[in-house]
């Protein structure tokens, strides 16, 4: 397919732009149909919106940047020449909850986190579409051949042509990974309209939603990340004897595990300071441990190493399952018992 859709004089418009910018408007129109549903108004989401959009696009090229050194003279150039090179999804992240921030900074809502609730499931939606974009060109490939007739096609594989001019077809990354988030934005959206005033014990401002995106969209990004062939890895500039560790390990991943560390222990802190050390707590630190050997090593660096590739990616989507399955557990350990109202109480 020709990736020009809109050529006139100097203007040029790409069909993957196109799509982008569909899914930033979705984004944006499912944030301003979810914040009001709790009585709040939609000013703070008209703020945060131009802003998120401007440090997402600042630290969406930073980190390319940092990942591809080599194609730019300066950071100046990554973050003003446009025409060339690409992004990387954690800055979008990043941009949008700096945004809530400054809408919060502003007094225009009384939580950065329910604002943050109110736009998860549009942001995740809006990341299935950004990478529905890579149809019209070759990026978010896989390095997986797949040879079975049966799967050479969307959804599963896509025809791809290398330097040599071979053409084979590859694990569709960017379309699997598009379903993916599109499953995870329907669920978000169902855990928003029923748990989006969970109280927790302790107290609660809001922002559950938000890390249940971080935890789904970790889950995603990690296994798909490793299918790629494009990967953005850690360049090491001062440090170069770190690079050859490095060398399997992308940004994407290390952004997603992180986030998804930082939302157990958030849960963990709230869970035993309310009800103390419990057997249950050290059952579930056991097997998240095991999830990260599980992730980490027999998926992960063995399928780098070896190349069963479904031998170790079914090790590796099992044990993010249960990694899942264990911060969904801590959180529900935090959730305050809801007062039982009397049978005859009056209206």
């Amino acid at each position: 397919m020709n990736p020009i859709a809109i050529y006139t004089g100097d203007l040029t418009i790409y069909w993957s732009g196109i799509i982008i910018a569909i899914g930033i408007a979705v984004a944006l129109t499912m944030t301003l149909a979810l914040y009001p549903m709790s009585g709040r108004n939609n000013a703070a989401v008209w703020v945060m919106f131009p802003f998120a959009l401007f440090f997402s696009v600042i630290f969406a090229r930073i980190i390319y940047w940092y990942c591809h050194i080599e194609q730019y003279d300066s950071i100046r150039q990554a973050l003003l020449d446009y025409s060339t090179g690409s992004f990387c999804l954690p800055g979008v992240i990043l941009g949008t909850w700096l945004g809530a921030l400054v809408a919060r900074m502003l007094n225009l809502t009384d939580s950065a986190g329910r604002l943050l609730d109110a736009a998860s499931p549009g942001m995740a939606l809006c990341i299935g579409i950004i990478r529905l974009s890579a149809l019209f060109n070759n990026s978010v490939r896989s390095h997986i051949i797949i040879t079975d007739k049966v799967f050479q096609r969307l959804p599963t594989a896509v025809a791809f042509t290398d330097s040599a001019g071979n053409t084979n077809y590859r694990f569709a990354t960017f379309c699997v990974q598009a379903l993916l988030m599109l499953l995870v934005a329907i669920l978000l959206l169902v855990f928003y309209c029923d748990h989006r005033d969970d109280r927790l014990r302790g107290g609660n401002k809001g922002g559950n939603v938000a890390r249940r995106f971080l935890l789904y969209y970790g889950a995603v990004e990690i296994i798909m990340d490793s299918t790629r062939y494009d990967s953005h890895l850690y360049h090491f500039t001062f440090i170069k004897r770190l690079n050859p560790y490095a060398s399997f390990i992308s940004v994407a991943q290390v952004f997603a595990a992180v986030t998804i560390l930082c939302v157990l222990i958030h849960y963990l802190k709230i869970s035993v300071k309310a009800r103390g050390w419990k057997w249950y707590h050290v059952v579930l630190l056991l097997v998240y441990l095991g999830t990260l050997i599980g992730v980490g090593y027999f998926g992960e660096y063995k399928v780098q190493r070896t190349g069963l590739y479904a031998r170790c990616y079914i090790i590796q989507s099992i044990s993010l399952l249960v990694m899942v399955w264990v911060v969904c557990t801590l959180y529900r350990t935090c959730k305050a018992k809801k007062k039982r109202r009397p049978a005859f109480a009056d209206d």
